[in-house]
C-alpha cells in the first residue's frame, strides 16, 4: 500500500491536509499549508497515533481559519 494525502480544508487561503501511510497504523499527520507567492509552504505539521485525534484537531485549525475568513473576508 501506498501512502495518502487528503485535503480537509475547502478555503484557498487555508489548506489543512490529513497524511496518513497504512503500513505505519500510528502515523497521522495534520499539516497546514500557507499559499505564497511561488506556490504553498508548509505552516504547520501536527502528529497524532489515532485518526480521531488527528480530525480532531484538524477540525479546530478549520473552524479558525474560517473565522478569520469571515472578519477579513
Amino acid at each position: 500500500m501506498s501512502t495518502f494525502e487528503t485535503r480537509l480544508s475547502t478555503p484557498a487561503s487555508c489548506h489543512i491536509t490529513l497524511f496518513h501511510d497504512p503500513t505505519d497504523p500510528c502515523t497521522w499527520v495534520i499539516r497546514k499549508w500557507k499559499k505564497g507567492l511561488f506556490g504553498r509552504r508548509l505552516e504547520l505539521s501536527q502528529w497524532f497515533n489515532t485518526k480521531e485525534q488527528a480530525e480532531r484537531f484538524a477540525n479546530g485549525l478549520i473552524e479558525e481559519c474560517e473565522k478569520k475568513l469571515r472578519v477579513h473576508g
